[in-house]
């Protein structure tokens, strides 16, 4: 599962990276699904992904956990084996926290934000300051392999 703004496109454009279409094709060879779970309308989510073979939770009401428990409960998946990615710590991380799924927090792709998320950055930068604190593990990685 992951979000889709700022964390697989960026919040303003409906434009994807190569890289983008690199990774979904990786996953798809993995056989592993590949899941847009955004607070988004449909009609924004589907302009966005339509020629991607990806699936589509639209108006998730994130953080709030009850449209991302029934999707997996109507599509009997197993908690464990899902993992939710997104680039906003009081929505996506949360979101995917109460739904009882492992979740990762990623760099957004763009340096700006929507007015309405610029309000959770503003709670979001102690949060994170004061988890740092306490783990020094946690900064921003360039990869997966990035172990600074």
């Amino acid at each position: 599962m992951t979000d889709l703004d700022n964390t697989i496109l960026p919040w303003n454009s409906s434009e994807y990276s190569l890289s983008l279409r690199k990774w979904l094709n990786i996953m798809k060879m993995a056989n592993i699904e590949v899941l847009v779970v955004s607070n988004n309308s449909y009609k924004r989510i589907e302009k966005a992904v339509h020629d991607l073979d990806i699936g589509i939770v639209a108006r998730a009401k994130k953080p709030l956990p009850f449209e991302i428990v029934k999707y997996i409960r109507e599509n009997k998946m197993v908690k464990d084996e899902i993992l939710f990615v997104g680039d906003q710590v009081l929505t996506d991380v949360l979101a995917g926290s109460l739904s009882g799924v492992k979740t990762v927090l990623v760099k957004p792709i763009v340096e700006t934000d929507e007015k309405k998320t610029r309000v959770n950055r503003f709670f979001e930068r102690p949060i994170l300051k004061y988890l740092q604190l306490k783990d020094k593990n946690l900064y921003w990685k360039d990869s997966l392999h990035d172990r600074k």
